[in-house]
């Protein structure tokens, strides 16, 4: 088989989201857990700003590396130090997910996404998320929709310290994973990110066109509208 192993995007990709981290809802949600821990804010405003000097600072100190990628969990924990309060990482977790889900407007899976991994593993090949995004959000909902049993490994910027399209992000998960280049498909729904990445390391990109925000993506070896899995699926196995 020419694919072995399967690169995968996770938003837009395999779970359809929308958020908007601006909403007073995400900010609101977001206050009153740290609250909850005797972490007060005297208003949203103020936590906003609070966030967005921590957010900078951690962006100031990775600003000379092209394509990286910070952690958030400082930006949260700081929320609470700076109010007096040693937080535990559960309350880190608790409070970056109160943010995450009151962000959400929608998420869930595209129909048929585990049953595409469990067809392509129950054909002998490893499936892999490669995913730009927060630990501090992503790895909750991977457990809430179930997705984690179905892959063989998981990278996530955050905890790389790099995001697609850098090669240093994708080299890691090939190597990490023993995947030679040539025999190694990535499908996500970024014509740079994840398909023009992918050519830089010498893979192939599969593109699904899920997303108005993005155009063609001419670097891919396919192209799909929308998330055709049974179409990606047949082109991966004719291959």
């Amino acid at each position: 088989m020419k694919y072995t192993t399967i690169f995968f995007d996770l938003y837009g990709t395999l779970l359809d989201i929308h958020t908007d981290e601006a909403s007073d809802r995400a900010w609101q949600a977001l206050s009153d857990v740290l609250a909850k821990h005797g972490a007060v804010w005297g208003s949203l405003d103020l936590l906003r700003r609070a966030f967005a000097d921590e957010e900078a600072a951690l962006e100031l100190r990775e600003s000379g590396k092209p394509d990286h990628e910070i952690d958030l969990a400082p930006a949260y924990r700081n929320l609470f130090t700076l109010r007096g309060i040693a937080p535990t990482d559960a309350m880190v977790a608790e409070a970056a997910w109160a943010f995450r889900d009151g962000s959400t407007d929608y998420n869930h899976l595209f129909d048929g996404a585990l049953d595409l991994l469990d067809a392509l593993r129950a054909s002998g090949r490893r499936t892999v998320l490669l995913s730009n995004a927060q630990a501090l959000y992503t790895l909750p909902e991977l457990t809430k929709f179930g997705i984690a049993p179905h892959l063989d490994q998981i990278f996530i910027s955050s905890q790389a310290g790099w995001k697609k399209p850098s090669e240093q992000f994708y080299r890691l998960a090939l190597q990490t994973t023993g995947s030679d280049p040539a025999h190694t498909l990535m499908v996500g729904n970024d014509p740079d990110a994840d398909i023009a990445g992918a050519r830089r390391v010498g893979m192939d990109g599969a593109y699904l066109h899920t997303s108005d925000w993005f155009g063609d993506a001419p670097a891919a070896v396919r192209q799909f509208q929308g998330a055709d899995y049974p179409g990606l699926l047949d082109f991966i196995e004719k291959a």
